[in-house]
């Protein structure tokens, strides 16, 4: 089983580039987080890819499905807007 560290490793990008292959497989091996800085900031971030696959938005929106709940007289069901506010622009030289 692979560890998990709590607190990422954090590194210089300089040193990162030195050491490139060897950070990226204790990325793989040890399941650490490495924080890649310059200048002190944090340009980047490489972790191990997560154990569980994600979900698309229309999965965690069905999800969510049973949890919501719009009550008569919310406004969805009639049209907020007249078809006269929305006006397309046409190019007169068009043919």
């Amino acid at each position: 089983m692979i560890a998990k560290f709590d607190e990422p490793r954090t590194i210089s990008v300089t040193d990162f580039k030195a050491h490139c292959t060897e950070e990226l497989r204790a990325v793989e091996e040890k399941g650490i987080r490495l924080v890649i800085t310059r200048h002190g900031k944090t340009i980047a971030v490489v972790e191990p890819p997560t154990q569980y696959p994600l979900r698309t938005l229309g999965e965690l929106m069905g999800s969510a499905a049973s949890l919501i709940e719009i009550s008569k007289g919310a406004g969805l069901d009639t049209q907020t807007w007249s078809n006269e506010d929305w006006v397309m622009h046409v190019d007169e030289e068009s043919p």
